[in-house]
């Protein structure tokens, strides 16, 4: 039986896969952009979040350029019709597991 990390051994595993399975952690990797970076503790540098803003819908901090996205009119129809043909393939798959015949 596995037990889960904790939080601080996730964040040290994931800065130790980061600089390539070579840090020991007792050194600043400089990478202040890193939103792990906060809270290393030997740090020399103030962490950068100049690049990210916070995202009310995750409740964390996001890239500036992730969260502004302007789509053409023809961008948002074709985008409507995938999902509405995606949706129908779901339902039409979903009829046919569950054995019901489609009336369609």
């Amino acid at each position: 039986m596995s037990k889960d990390p904790t939080r601080t051994q996730a964040m040290l595993a994931k800065c130790h896969d980061c600089t390539g399975h070579y840090h020991d952690g007792k050194d600043d990797c400089e990478v202040t952009k890193c939103p792990l970076y906060k809270w290393m503790p030997y740090r020399k540098l103030e962490p950068d979040f100049e690049w990210a803003e916070y995202n009310p819908r995750s409740k964390g901090l996001v890239s500036k350029e992730e969260t502004k996205r302007d789509f053409t009119p023809e961008q948002k129809e074709a985008m409507a019709k995938r999902l509405e043909a995606a949706r129908e393939r779901r339902y039409h798959a979903d009829l046919q597991d569950s054995g019901v015949e489609d009336n369609e």
